[in-house]
């Protein structure tokens, strides 16, 4: 690819802001069509030109581009960007601050030989190499960096330079927060699910947004739709209901609070005695995002002891 042609298109568009047809760039820099058309597809796939159809004519225009260096850094994932030799030519701030290096380090090395040990593995090879061959590649990985394991979305895009050469975009997207929360709550799931104690779960507002198959004996219910949307102050009996109101200005403002005994009204409308013990649940963000109850009929914690 002749570069000082790829220059003179870019430099005669430049100087016509309203743009060029093939024809006047031919006669503009005195080079065949053909070749002008083969330059311009280089340019059109790199991003450099863009091409506007005005009935039969294609009017071709200068791009208003955004230096790369500067829009990799605008994005909160990791990238890098690496040569049909998988060299790297590119990284943003956010990667080199996720392998603890600097540019220096990085650029102009081959990927094998760069101290990057999490993308010199097999299948990330086999990833690079199909990225190579024009395939888009996207999944889940988990990685280990400088000891800390990661859970990442990775994108791997087939990369056409201004050069017209082949080349690779990496993009990781770190979800390690987000796959250590759904583990959480797949290990709370579990424990409620084999608790023998009764475990309510509200929303702020307390309504009751999901129980357990103890709360459903303990309740005298088939099916968890007789209780999820109730307020939870409804299974309470009546002459608790100021106390459950206290019970819970406090858990609000300490995050929890110690066993209780209430009254609670069950399906038959009997009323049972409970031991409840209350606390708030958090998101990652230290936001409250719900309540949850844990009861024990009193009877059946005495025969316990």
């Amino acid at each position: 690819m002749n570069q000082q042609q790829l220059a003179k298109i870019t430099k005669a568009l430049k100087a016509n802001s309203r743009g060029m047809t093939v024809t006047q760039i031919s006669k503009e820099i005195n080079l065949n069509r053909n070749s002008v058309a083969k330059y311009l597809e280089v340019l059109l796939i790199s991003g450099h030109v863009e091409m506007r159809t005005y009935g039969p004519a294609k009017v071709f225009f200068l791009a208003q581009r955004v230096p790369l260096s500067a829009m990799i850094d605008f994005s909160s994932d990791y990238i890098m960007i690496l040569d049909r030799d998988l060299k790297i030519i590119q990284v943003n701030d956010n990667f080199l601050k996720l392998v603890n290096s600097e540019s220096q380090d990085l650029l102009g090395k081959k990927l094998e030989d760069a101290s990057l040990s999490a993308f010199n593995t097999a299948d990330m090879k086999l990833n690079l190499k199909a990225a190579l061959n024009g395939k888009r590649v996207k999944k889940e990985i988990q990685c280990s960096i400088d000891g800390t394991r990661y859970y990442c979305n990775l994108k791997i895009i087939p990369t056409t330079f201004e050069d017209g050469l082949p080349g690779v975009t990496i993009i990781l997207e770190d979800i390690t927060e987000q796959k250590r929360m759904e583990e959480e709550l797949t290990r709370l799931s579990n424990a409620v699910k084999m608790s023998t104690d009764s475990i309510v779960i509200t929303g702020m507002d307390a309504k009751i947004v999901d129980v357990n198959e103890s709360t459903l004996k303990m309740y005298g219910v088939n099916d968890k739709k007789e209780l999820i949307g109730k307020d939870s102050f409804d299974i309470i009996a009546p002459e608790d209901q100021e106390k459950a109101s206290i019970f819970l200005k406090d858990v609000l403002e300490k995050g929890s609070q110690n066993i209780q005994q209430f009254t609670v009204i069950v399906g038959d409308g009997t009323k049972k005695n409970v031991d409840m013990s209350l606390g708030v649940m958090k998101d990652a963000d230290s936001k409250p995002i719900g309540l949850v109850a844990i009861s024990r009929l009193i009877s059946e914690h005495k025969k316990t002891r």
